[in-house]
């Protein structure tokens, strides 16, 4: 029997629902149908029936006043389970901890799903001055640092089709690729995302899989870069070790070069 692709059972119905949710997570605020209708290029008549199905259900929520939607509680409750039901979320939420207090500053746990770079979980820095914790965010993955490291990582053949264009982000991470397999780390001061050293880490699960990384996020003004390195090199072979990664897993160079990213962006 021949596999088919699962984009070829896709629901359009149920796909465009999931937009709305989306966009009115990304809205950081109400929404009106029309508007609506307009950012996700739909007619206003199936997104008024989407809305209503899905504040029926309690995922969406209507403002009296303004008519406007925000989402409910029930993608609340979605993300609640989420949480409490991924072993990786639960395995990675104490590395992370230790981590951030550590050396101090924000870290993330990172996964990469269809070109997307998503953040489970995110711990927040305790000082003053500080890099936003990554929630409720996702990225396009060549246009973040532990995006292009994670797609890296991904088979040649897969690699191949996503890096097929001629963009900066593409000649960035075929420029650095086998340093990004060799060292399943990357360092970027700045070039990336202004003003903030970002420094990443590839977390292996069973067989080494890279199942995602650990991301630490610093203000360039006081990030000390060789000291959080190896702080992150540890945390990840912690997690990788309780993943079933085996022990020393992680690739290390005694006389490693730093690899940094976004030279190229």
């Amino acid at each position: 029997m021949v596999k088919r692709e699962k984009a070829n059972y896709m629901i359009q119905s149920v796909s465009h629902a999931i937009d709305v949710l989306e966009e009115l997570c990304q809205a950081g605020g109400e929404v009106g149908v029309t508007e609506l209708s307009k950012r996700l290029k739909l007619h206003k008549n199936n997104v008024f029936r989407l809305l209503a199905t899905l504040e029926l259900r309690g995922y969406v929520e209507q403002n009296a006043q303004t008519e406007d939607y925000r989402l409910g509680v029930k993608s609340l409750e979605l993300g609640q389970s989420y949480l409490m039901q991924n072993s990786l979320v639960q395995r990675a939420t104490p590395v992370l901890r230790v981590l951030s207090a550590d050396i101090g500053e924000t870290a993330s746990l990172a996964v990469l799903q269809n070109g997307i770079v998503q953040y489970p979980i995110s711990i927040e820095s305790k000082r003053p001055v500080k890099v936003s914790p990554r929630v409720g965010i996702s990225f396009n993955a060549k246009e973040s640092v532990v995006g292009r490291l994670l797609t890296a990582q991904l088979p040649d053949s897969v690699l191949a089709e996503i890096l097929v264009g001629n963009s900066p982000q593409d000649a960035a991470i075929k420029n650095q690729l086998n340093e990004l397999r060799s060292n399943g780390q990357i360092v970027d001061r700045g070039a990336v995302e202004a003003d903030v050293v970002t420094i990443c880490q590839v977390v292996r699960g069973n067989g080494g899989a890279v199942i995602g990384a650990l991301e630490v996020l610093a203000p360039q003004y006081r990030a000390k870069i060789e000291s959080i390195v190896p702080t992150i090199e540890e945390a990840a072979e912690k997690l990788s070790a309780s993943l079933g990664g085996a022990k020393g897993s992680l690739a290390r160079s005694i006389d490693r070069e730093v690899v940094t990213a976004g030279q190229a962006a």
